[in-house]
């Protein structure tokens, strides 16, 4: 074999364990059932901060990493949700430092039925500590879930999008408006992109603070299933998208369908979870930002025969990878 052959074959071999090495997700928890469906943010400091269920409607769990993702905090019980019914929920970064756990009630606090609704607590130490949780405007007859980050549009102005509504609440005075056009939006994530831009899981576009809407052909599905994928902005403008493709219950592989154009088209893609058998799980894949170089994202792998069984991971993505 030709030495210049032999030596470019080597590059590449080494360019591709280089990849698969960098590309290796870290396992976080080790859930046991039910709904484990990750939240996720990283605060001012740099602390990235997960929550998720650990064992179906009973035990969320929380955990923290200081150093990018690589390592993380023993996971532990998320203090106001012990001894008490709950569905999973989001975590938003405040600009004032602050980060904003928003979950679902399953019941009320003697474990009674009734409909669901959303409690919100605040924390301006990573995560450590957490203000007692208050409820989010409701109607008592109607069920209202959150699933993902909610935008803040000011410090008194944050736009929230529920199952049941979508509205601008007022954290100070605990009052609420209509967004936009007034339209509700439903389960799924919502977009301010650098530009002022809205963009709707719904599969719409707006230019104008939400008071007109235009229909974004070829936007990834995430109306049909807003609870179970994500949507987020990046920095430099892009927006990624996530899908989890394959037949059974989860899927067998998860990818991001991209934006570079401030959401107008999403013809890019990068498959980054790929481990050619059945997730068995939905995945609920939940990413952020950590540097202007680096993104992370947080899902979950339920086949209990791969190494360490059913587990959380975390998956650190350079940037460079997502490019047109």
């Amino acid at each position: 074999m030709p030495i210049r052959f032999m030596s470019l074959l080597l590059a590449a071999l080494s360019c591709s364990l280089s990849q698969a090495e960098e590309l290796r997700p870290v396992r976080i928890a080790k859930p046991v059932n039910g709904h484990i469906h990750p939240a996720a943010c990283v605060t001012n400091r740099g602390t990235i901060v997960v929550t998720y269920g650990r064992i179906n409607h009973r035990d969320l769990r929380i955990t923290r990493s200081i150093d990018g993702g690589k390592t993380w905090s023993e996971p532990k019980a998320f203090v106001h949700t012990v001894k008490k019914t709950y569905y999973p929920g989001s975590l938003t970064t405040l600009k004032n430092g602050k980060i904003a756990h928003a979950w679902n009630r399953w019941s009320s606090d003697d474990n009674q039925k009734e409909p669901r609704s959303v409690l919100l607590s605040l924390s301006n130490d990573d995560g450590l500590t957490w203000s007692e949780p208050r409820p989010l405007p409701r109607d008592p007859k109607v069920r209202s879930i959150i699933r993902h980050p909610f935008v803040e549009l000011a410090a008194d102005q944050w736009l929230i999008s529920l199952s049941d509504k979508t509205f601008v609440y007022n954290p100070e005075t605990k009052s609420s408006k209509p967004f936009g056009d007034g339209r509700v939006h439903g389960l799924i994530p919502m977009v301010r992109t650098p530009k002022g831009t809205f963009i709707s899981g719904q599969g719409l576009r707006s230019t104008d603070d939400g008071k007109t809407w235009t229909e974004i052909k070829g936007f990834p599905d995430l109306k049909s299933q807003g609870w179970r994928h994500e949507m987020v902005g990046l920095s430099n403008g892009w927006l990624l998208a996530s899908e989890i493709l394959g037949s059974g219950f989860g899927g067998e592989r998860i990818r991001y369908r991209i934006s570079h154009d401030d959401g107008v088209t999403w013809d890019h893609v990068f498959e980054y979870y790929n481990p050619g058998r059945a997730i068995n799980g939905r995945a609920c894949p939940r990413t952020v930002q950590l540097d202007d170089k680096t993104i992370g994202v947080v899902f979950y792998d339920i086949d209990a025969k791969q190494e360490g069984g059913p587990g959380l991971f975390f998956l650190r993505i350079p940037l460079a990878k997502l490019e047109p």
